[in-house]
């Protein structure tokens, strides 16, 4: 057995890779390349949403038209996209690699809610151990086998919880690959196991399921597991910290395109996660046990005792609070805040203070790259007070 299968520390749901991801990527960043607003949506083939769901582009520009004669720039809207899934309960939710760990944590969250759950999982005894966490008398629970990197499992997966559950109203894209490998001495392998795991899926799952969301109309949504990595590229992991700065990148872009839409997006950036689901339930984790059970005498033991880190459980509603309020980033560990501000502060003042400054023609010709009016948005949306980021009820 391998090291990433027998290290519970580690994420799994890491099938092997194809040389198709190489052509996908190329095709994702040519695609991102062209397209203005609605860009996703087009290369999906699904340009009348991005006709019908993107604001008008008609009146006056927000910014100049910009280089190439492209059209003018539609309106900015005045509020930050109302919440498409305030209401959980009766709701489909389907968590990728959520039979241990996080996505677990996200999984029972769902469920508590009210939410019909579908968990993704690759390992059966995994699932075994799993299940019983579920609450006996909460709405079904839906294990779907899925290689996350397989673009047609994507849509056989949807075809199975529409079969079940006729709709599919949230997607977490929580499978990830954990590697420590640095961008200095990185194989191969290590950049195709991580972009397909940590990127391509996301955008696999988009491809396979905005469509049927925007179909149904009842609201969706889409949350994205990257990390603090994904902000704060602090340890020595070059390949994480750059698939996971990616996906949060993905998800922003994805907010442009749909905040006219009944289709919402969250980056949930978690810092440490007690990834047993286990703790605190008077039992011992199953799995774990038969799994410490196989290790050798000799091998590294985890540390016994209380840990630190953060429950799943807490993990997951701390999510579930983000998707109600349609949080664009959703982060749970504020010890993180200075670092990533530090990095932030990096960026602005390395900005040069130019005399003369920019002419008035560049800057209207670079206008549709100047702002992006989510984050304004967001900072107004956050500063609203809530009683407890936990709750999963508005």
């Amino acid at each position: 057995m391998s090291k990433k299968e027998s290290d519970p520390s580690l994420l799994t749901d890491v099938p092997p890779v194809l040389d198709r991801f190489a052509a996908e990527r190329r095709r994702f960043l040519a695609e991102g390349a062209v397209y203005g607003a609605g860009g996703i949506l087009a290369g999906l083939g699904l340009s009348r949403y991005a006709v019908a769901q993107v604001p008008s582009q008609s009146g006056p520009p927000a910014g100049g038209g910009g280089f190439g004669g492209r059209p003018p720039l539609p309106p900015e809207p005045k509020v930050s996209q109302p919440a498409p899934l305030r209401n959980l309960k009766g709701k489909v939710a389907y968590v990728t690699a959520s039979s241990d760990g996080i996505g677990l944590g996200i999984a029972r969250a769902a469920s508590n809610a009210g939410m019909k759950v579908c968990i993704g999982y690759r390992n059966e005894e995994r699932l075994k151990a799993a299940l019983p966490l579920f609450k006996a008398g909460n709405a079904g629970v839906l294990p779907v086998k899925h290689d996350v990197t397989d673009r047609d499992g994507w849509a056989k997966a949807l075809e199975q919880i529409k079969s079940q559950f006729g709709k599919l109203h949230l997607v977490v894209n929580n499978a990830g690959f954990k590697t420590f490998a640095r961008v200095s001495q990185a194989s191969a392998e290590d950049w195709d196991n991580g972009v397909a795991v940590n990127f391509t899926a996301t955008y696999n799952s988009v491809a396979a399921c905005l469509p049927h969301m925007l179909e149904h109309g009842e609201g969706g949504h889409f949350v994205v597991t990257s990390s603090m990595s994904g902000l704060l590229p602090g340890s020595i992991a070059g390949v994480y910290t750059a698939t996971k700065i990616a996906v949060v990148g993905l998800i922003e872009a994805l907010r442009v395109e749909l905040e006219g839409t009944t289709v919402g997006t969250s980056a949930f950036v978690p810092g440490g996660v007690n990834t047993d689901n286990y703790v605190g339930s008077g039992e011992e984790n199953p799995y774990r046990k038969a799994q410490a059970a196989r290790r050798p005498p000799n091998a590294p033991r985890f540390p016994s005792g209380p840990s630190p880190l953060m429950d799943a459980l807490e993990a997951g509603e701390r999510v579930m609070n983000g998707v109600i309020h349609n949080d664009l980033f959703i982060v749970t560990h504020p010890e993180y805040m200075p670092g990533t501000k530090q990095r932030f502060d990096a960026m602005l003042v390395s900005e040069p203070v130019e005399d003369p400054p920019p002419s008035e023609a560049r800057v209207k010709g670079e206008a549709r790259v100047l702002h992006a009016g989510i984050y304004p948005r967001e900072i107004v949306h956050r500063k609203k007070k809530r009683k407890s980021f936990r709750t999963m009820a508005v």
